[in-house]
């Protein structure tokens, strides 16, 4: 019987191969549902596998064809690593929180093809995200963290002394190469050399910092030494995508499994797990936070004294047992007060991490490279304490200043916008019923629909169909559009997130393609109007939108949000939505400041009111 049509998703080889391998080992797999992987070049499947083995009857199971390139390829090897490397002997750890490898990896074309399941088959198990804004947060988070270090490091070793600066280069890897993202990032946006030493962020009379990207040569951080950097088992990429945990909120706090276990390492600095993991759930939060907030947060995180009075309860909760989930494990060591520095020097490290993301905007971006900065001071101990030679203020981005909404806005005049409407049931306060039906997405409505002008006379009335707007008078269109996706899609995602794990109703869904499809037309129509007379950067950041909306409308379709799915799926598919809207968000934010640095000076060629149209129509 040949089944591989239903895996036509992952090529003709591949999908040949899966035929041949159910019908060699009479496993029969059924009711294939794709997962949305975020871009990582791998494909994902969930499947039902019926075995012969007496002893493995049924069970859900993913299917995963790993990109052919990066630590992809090696997840393979690295899960059977992660699986053989055994705290003192004790193969629990592996057995209760590591996703399990259930049969032997097909290699396909210069990739792998492997077979993988959750520990217990438990079909509750929700990703750590789905639960960020619930109360048990904060007490999950450090339990995690906890057993990282306590469960699964009881047997800490170290290779040796290190330098500081060392110390945070092995953690950036390769991130400081001259045409990576972070280094680029500083260079163009600062206007930061990754050799000056010391700097002033924010303000002029800020006390000296060390400039967290310079790290070779004489830097500050050269001149300290970490006698015993603790190195063991540490996954690498830990994220809330990639911590699976009960759906329930009573649930047992210790239940928790690691899933893409790709940069698994046996001998990594162990302070960067638990501190990334940290810093992927005050991001969450950052974009909500006014800079007031920002600056008693980043007080929090290198350990000053701070009220903390404007920052949100359940984060300051979250850092503070987070911080402290190690101190048992510490007090079984001779060398604990070796920690300290490496918390905060891997805080720096993972700050840059962040900093170098374009997923997230200009503000955050140089928020957490001021992080990056505070935490490398904090590590090197009161400004008074050392004496720094000469200091570069860095005033931040432009960018950082305004947000993308307000730059335009002060460039091309004031945009009255309608507002808009959330469907009945995307309002929160009411858990939404279950709708399986799937609505499709309208047809795109052309571009003269969107920018026709108003009448003139309040008793003038429409012509049955809309004139063509001249060529010229497009461009200004531009601009409004922006602000017009940012503010329809800054809603949806609030409505999104309001949402139970997998709950989204499909009037919803159908309302998000709708408005990801006609923001598409209207801004290929509008780039085709004005092609050769936008610069190269410009049309890239356009096009990045285009292409971040046409991501949203393929998260908005994918099969794993139907309710015939299991909840662990719908709650992946949920997700991957959420992300998909929040990069969308951040193209526009990067495109409207580059329209905006492209337009200075041209203020009197106002945006007109009723140039802009919502993309719902």
């Amino acid at each position: 019987m040949d089944r591989s049509p239903q895996f036509a998703r992952f090529g003709a080889r591949t999908a040949a191969l899966l035929d041949q391998w159910q019908q060699q080992n009479h496993r029969p797999l059924t009711a294939p549902a794709w997962l949305d992987t975020g871009g990582s070049g791998a494909s994902l499947a969930s499947v039902f596998v019926r075995d012969s083995d007496p002893g493995r009857t049924a069970r859900r199971m993913i299917i995963k064809l790993c990109s052919p390139d990066g630590d992809s390829s090696m997840e393979p090897g690295r899960l059977i690593a992660a699986r053989r490397s055994l705290p003192n002997g004790d193969p629990s750890f592996p057995r209760d929180h590591l996703v399990e490898q259930l049969y032997d990896p097909m290699p396909v074309d210069g990739a792998w093809l492997m077979f993988q399941g959750f520990a217990g088959n438990d079909e509750s198990m929700v990703t750590l995200s789905t639960i960020l804004r619930q109360r048990r947060m904060p007490g999950v988070a450090a339990q995690i963290t906890r057993s990282l270090l306590a469960d699964w490091n009881p047997d800490e070793k170290s290779d040796g002394e290190m330098t500081a600066a060392s110390f945070v280069s092995e953690l950036l890897d390769r991130r400081l190469e001259p045409a990576e993202p972070l280094a680029v990032w500083v260079r163009d946006k600062l206007g930061l050399d990754l050799g000056t030493a010391w700097i002033r962020p924010g303000r002029t009379n800020a006390a000296p910092l060390p400039n967290p990207v310079h790290l070779t040569g004489s830097c500050p951080l050269s001149e300290r030494t970490l006698d015993y950097p603790m190195r063991g088992r540490a996954h690498g990429d830990l994220h809330p995508g990639n911590i699976m945990v009960p759906n329930e909120p009573d649930a047992d706090i210790g239940r928790y499994v690691l899933i893409d276990l790709s940069r698994f390492d046996e001998g990594a600095l162990l302070a960067r797990d638990p501190v990334h993991l940290l810093l992927c759930l005050v991001a969450d939060f950052l974009p909500h936070m006014s800079d007031d907030a920002r600056a008693e947060l980043l007080d929090l995180l290198v350990g000053r004294d701070t009220p903390g009075l404007l920052i949100p309860q359940g984060l300051a909760r979250t850092v503070d047992e987070v911080r402290r989930a190690p101190d048992g494990w510490l007090r079984q060591r001779t060398i604990s007060g070796q920690w300290t520095g490496q918390w905060l020097l891997s805080m720096q490290a993972c700050a840059l991490m962040f900093t170098a993301r374009v997923r997230y905007d200009a503000r955050d971006r140089w928020w957490f490279f001021r992080l990056a900065a505070e935490a490398a001071g904090a590590y090197l101990g009161p400004a008074d304490a050392y004496e720094p030679g000469q200091v570069k203020f860095v005033p931040g981005p432009r960018e950082a200043e305004p947000t993308a909404v307000e730059a335009v806005v002060v460039v091309a005049a004031a945009v009255k916008l309608p507002q808009q409407v959330a469907p009945p049931e995307a309002k929160t306060g009411t858990k939404p019923a279950p709708d399986p039906v799937r609505i499709p997405a309208p047809a795109p409505t052309p571009l003269r629909e969107s920018v026709a002008p108003a009448p003139e006379a309040a008793g003038e009335s429409l012509p049955d169909t809309a004139p063509e707007t001249a060529a010229e008078e497009l461009p200004d269109t531009l601009p409004a559009l922006l602000i017009d996706l940012r503010n329809t899609f800054t809603d949806r995602l609030g409505e999104l997130r309001a949402y139970e794990a997998g709950s989204v109703t499909a009037r919803t869904l159908g309302l998000i393609r709708e408005q990801a499809d006609r923001g598409q037309a209207d801004l290929k129509a509008l780039l085709a109007s004005r092609h050769d007379t936008l610069g190269e950067d410009a049309r890239d950041r356009l096009d990045a939108v285009l292409g971040r909306l046409a991501h949203v409308t393929e998260a908005a379709n994918a099969p794993g949000l139907s309710y015939e799915q299991p909840l662990f799926l719908r709650d992946l598919a949920h997700r991957a939505l959420v992300v998909a809207l929040d990069t969308l968000l951040g193209s526009t934010r990067e495109a409207a400041l580059g329209l905006q640095a492209g337009q200075a000076g041209q203020a009197t060629d106002p945006i007109r009111p009723d140039a802009a149209r919502t993309p719902s129509g």
